[in-house]
């Protein structure tokens, strides 16, 4: 059979669960801010070439040392005004491999510098990253945005976010 890949977005907030509707119609549902965050970062996977995206809600609540995640960004949804931290979960720690464990630490410093404002090394760091994993797509997007903000340089208060214009 084929393989099947599916995208997860995971929040952790309070919300609403039940069922919502009349005797003619009635659906069990879950309502909330969290909730539609969640659906958001399920979508925000396409512009990562992620699969599971969770918000820092969760990651404060994982065991880093057993499950391996990555910092993707600062955050804005549609709908929101406010960043959130975004992180990658990869797997389990235990199968990393050599390679992304080398990977790990140039994408660290890729952002750093990114966040730094200092583009060109950034793509070089990327780059060299992208030498280890060729298909790494949260680096190719590090990459093109930097050069974007080579040509076009954020403002001097940029607060480091993202804004994501899709849903």
């Amino acid at each position: 059979l084929p393989s099947v890949r599916v995208r997860a977005g995971i929040n952790s907030a309070f919300c609403m669960v039940g069922f919502v509707g009349s005797d003619i119609q009635m659906n069990f549902t879950c309502l909330g801010d969290g909730v539609n965050l969640a659906s958001r970062l399920e979508g925000a996977n396409k512009n990562y070439g992620t699969y599971i995206m969770i918000s820092d809600s969760v990651h404060r609540q994982i065991d880093c040392q057993k499950i391996s995640t990555r910092f993707l960004d600062y955050l804005i949804v549609k709908g929101k005004n406010t960043p959130v931290e975004v992180f990658e979960v990869r797997g389990y720690r235990k199968d990393d491999t050599k390679e992304w464990k080398e990977a790990e630490i140039l994408y660290q410093s890729g952002l750093d510098l990114y966040f730094a404002k200092d583009f060109e090394n950034a793509i070089n760091v990327f780059k060299s990253l992208l030498k280890l994993i060729p298909d790494d797509e949260p680096a190719k997007l590090y990459i093109m945005r930097s050069q974007e903000y080579l040509l076009n340089p954020p403002p001097e208060n940029w607060d480091k976010s993202y804004t994501l214009k899709t849903k």
